[in-house]
């Protein structure tokens, strides 16, 4: 779905995407009496994590990446479902929400920073440019990546 950069802000990081996984947190007692629906969530979980993570390798779009990356972490959270640990999916849920705003809105920053281009192949020497876009971008970065004493390293 295209949209304006704090639209997919708002849709990625808090409701439509995040639904199914919070349902299934919330529906959690339901899921624990089927071992074979446990498997499924594990296998589906861990085949969308590497799926849409290597989709997301070779895109040029810097929105896209970001989105990709998001259906990655949905991934992870429903693997994570699937291993009965509804309360580390929910904290990394929350905690998605967090360093998935802060990318896209640090990625619309850019984009209006280079007159609406969006491709990678196009942009370069933010140093000079945009010094703060380019710090929310590398702490939203490392933050998702899992570097110690950031968000994404606790969940």
């Amino acid at each position: 779905m295209e949209g304006p950069t704090p639209v997919s802000s708002l849709l990625h990081a808090a409701t439509m995407v995040t639904a199914g996984v919070f349902m299934i947190v919330r529906c959690s007692i339901i899921f624990e009496y089927s071992e074979s629906v446990l498997v499924l969530l594990m296998l589906f979980g861990g085949i969308t994590a590497l799926f849409a993570g290597l989709i997301a390798i070779f895109q040029f779009d810097l929105k896209k990446i970001i989105a990709y990356s998001t259906c990655s972490q949905l991934g992870y959270m429903f693997f994570t479902c699937g291993l009965s640990n509804y309360n580390l999916a929910f904290f990394h849920l929350f905690n998605h929400a967090f360093f998935k705003c802060l990318l896209f809105l640090s990625a619309g920053s850019l984009i209006h920073a280079f007159m609406d281009e969006q491709d990678l192949r196009k942009m370069g020497q933010l140093r000079e440019t945009i010094p703060f876009t380019l710090i929310c971008f590398f702490i939203g970065s490392f933050a998702i990546m899992g570097v110690p004493f950031l968000t994404g390293f606790y969940s």
